[in-house]
């Protein structure tokens, strides 16, 4: 038997994640990865988006109509992605100005100047810092790929020659496998 079914045979007995207390509501917190569009969002400047795509690519059938609106919807979540990260930054960098009204009891302070707070909380934005490039990628190589599949299934539909797309599996073994 090899590493592959050996791990095959023990991720059949995984019962999954046992804590996604910390993940389960990032959709939730900050709206990078939310399913459709959100309130961060423009509705309408989606709908345009989508309408000058589809005058630019001309879809053909449901496979590439669905594909110039994931397209739009990608583009769409990466400026929802930079926009969090501008107004993260801008709270930081203007964070609200307090006093304290009696010297040295940190709970009696007032806020003299608001500044100019980010649209997310200070816990939202941790998570959002550390997560703005990973999101930013992911999104970027998904709007990529949508492109590249609408382009190729328009060039098949036209009768141009498209040559299936190449791929490579790789696999790094550190350790020197015994059984072999």
């Amino acid at each position: 038997m090899d590493k592959a079914d050996s791990n095959r045979r023990n991720a059949q007995q995984s019962s999954g994640p046992h804590d996604t207390t910390s993940t389960r509501l990032n959709a939730v917190k900050h709206g990078l990865s939310a399913k459709g569009i959100t309130e961060l969002d423009d509705l309408e400047a989606y709908e345009a988006l989508v309408k000058r795509l589809r005058d630019a690519y001309c879809p053909v059938g449901d496979l590439e109509e669905f594909l110039v609106q994931r397209i739009a919807f990608h583009m769409i979540r990466l400026h929802r992605a930079g926009r969090l990260e501008a107004e993260y930054i801008t709270g930081e960098l203007h964070p609200p100005v307090k006093k304290d009204i009696i010297p040295d009891l940190s709970e009696f302070t007032t806020i003299i100047e608001r500044g100019l707070p980010a649209a997310v909380g200070a816990r939202s934005a941790i998570t959002l810092v550390t997560g703005f490039q990973r999101y930013e990628t992911a999104i970027e190589n998904k709007l990529y790929r949508a492109i590249n599949q609408l382009e190729r299934l328009q060039r098949i539909r036209r009768g141009e020659f498209v040559p299936p797309p190449k791929t490579l599996d790789v696999s790094i073994n550190s350790t020197p496998d015994c059984d072999a």
